[in-house]
């Protein structure tokens, strides 16, 4: 199924699109799952395009954040159209509901990226009098931290980058890599230490 901007950017008859505008969700639903209908996907996230893209912008106060996270939603949307239940909640209360869990994967994603660069770097900060010089610092030490990720294999970048930037539990990564648990924990512990052990040959 095409992106969420690629269906947003597709052309229609003025006469197709105005009939679209008055089809009920339900029925652009079912042509979107019986039918593949790319037009119907097009009409329905164009009707809900403002709205989430607000309730996103709320939360995060960053137009281009906002920008993502709201294409992040439709496709998300898309992709779970099955699993709908009109009976539960609304379409509108449905798909809002997945861009508050955008918002929450975000952050909860950042905090732990935050969380484990403290981590990596335990140890490696500097005195310091003030906080200009202590933010050079450690946009210094996470830039060294980026390029010495780059010279490991991709497994190993795989499970650093899912386990520090995305969040995932190691149980998570192994069951979308097929790495097993021990291996995911192994690779990624030594891997802090071989950093921590470089960050301080590095001062």
């Amino acid at each position: 199924m095409d992106t969420t901007r690629e269906l947003h950017s597709k052309k229609f008859s003025a006469r197709q699109l105005v009939a679209r505008v008055f089809e009920t969700d339900q029925y652009l639903i079912r042509q979107i799952l019986e039918q593949d209908d790319k037009e119907a996907a097009s009409v329905l996230i164009e009707r809900y395009y403002k709205t989430v893209y607000r309730e996103i912008y709320i939360k995060t106060s960053d137009e281009e954040l906002s920008l993502d996270l709201t294409q992040e939603t439709f496709i998300a949307v898309l992709r779970a159209l099955r699993q709908f239940d009109d009976k539960k909640a609304s379409f509108k209360t449905w798909i809002i509901r997945i861009a508050q869990n955008k918002v929450i994967d975000y952050r909860r994603s950042r905090q732990n990226h935050e969380a484990l660069m403290t981590d990596v770097l335990e140890g490696y900060d500097r005195a310091a009098n003030d906080n200009i010089e202590e933010n050079v610092l450690n946009r210094i030490a996470n830039e060294k931290v980026k390029s010495i990720l780059e010279t490991q294999d991709k497994e190993l970048q795989t499970i650093f980058i899912m386990k520090a930037q995305e969040g995932y539990t190691f149980s998570e990564i192994s069951q979308k890599t097929g790495i097993s648990v021990g291996v995911a924990k192994n690779r990624y512990y030594k891997f802090v230490k071989e950093v921590r052990k470089e960050m301080h040959e590095y001062e």
